[in-house]
């Protein structure tokens, strides 16, 4: 037994300071996406109008109503989800300066994940984006019409998050792809 190494547990692990900054940057790029999709789905989620005619309700219209805000809504929970799951990776990388699943295949489901979630927070915004100003334009009956350009100018809000989670998305996403190849030791 007198032969096994022993680990050092005061040792710091040696690199240079730019990769020392990495998992802070995946980090933050990872908690921006992640409130970002956040506040964007619960903006999403609680605009809702009710419209009545002839003093009666006549209904109710939300996000549910067109597919690109389905779409959007979609995405954004996949956007969550991933994120999650990539948070606690990236705090142990910050704190212990090693991964906590430093194999390849981890690194690969990284790489494509974030291309994935990327490309998909990319098209929500640009679907949802591109529904509102379309719907901004239409000419809705006059008892729909003021409570439609409500619940429209509140459906400009989740894009401008949308698009921030893509940005800090597509920094984890350079990220990811430049620790694929990469060991802690190298």
């Amino acid at each position: 037994m007198a032969d096994l190494p022993q680990y050092d547990f005061n040792e710091k692990p040696s690199s240079s300071s730019s990769s020392n900054k990495m998992p802070l940057f995946t980090l933050l790029a990872r908690v921006v996406t992640l409130a970002s999709c956040v506040i964007s789905l619960i903006v999403l989620q609680n605009n809702e109008i009710t419209w009545m005619y002839n003093g009666m309700e006549g209904g109710r219209f939300n996000y549910e109503g067109y597919s690109s805000y389905r779409y959007m809504f979609g995405v954004l929970v996949a956007g969550i989800v991933y994120t999650i799951l990539h948070i606690p990776f990236a705090a142990y990388h910050l704190v212990a300066k090693k991964r906590l699943v430093d194999h390849q295949g981890f690194r690969m489901f990284e790489f494509f994940g974030d291309k994935i979630i990327l490309a998909g927070l990319a098209t929500g915004a640009g679907a949802a984006l591109g529904a509102t100003v379309e719907l901004s334009k239409a000419q809705f009956p006059d008892y729909f019409s003021k409570q439609m350009h409500n619940f429209l100018s509140v459906m400009y809000a989740p894009s401008p998050l949308h698009v921030a989670a893509f940005v800090s998305s597509g920094i984890s996403s350079v990220l990811s792809s430049s620790n694929l190849h990469k060991t802690d030791e190298d």
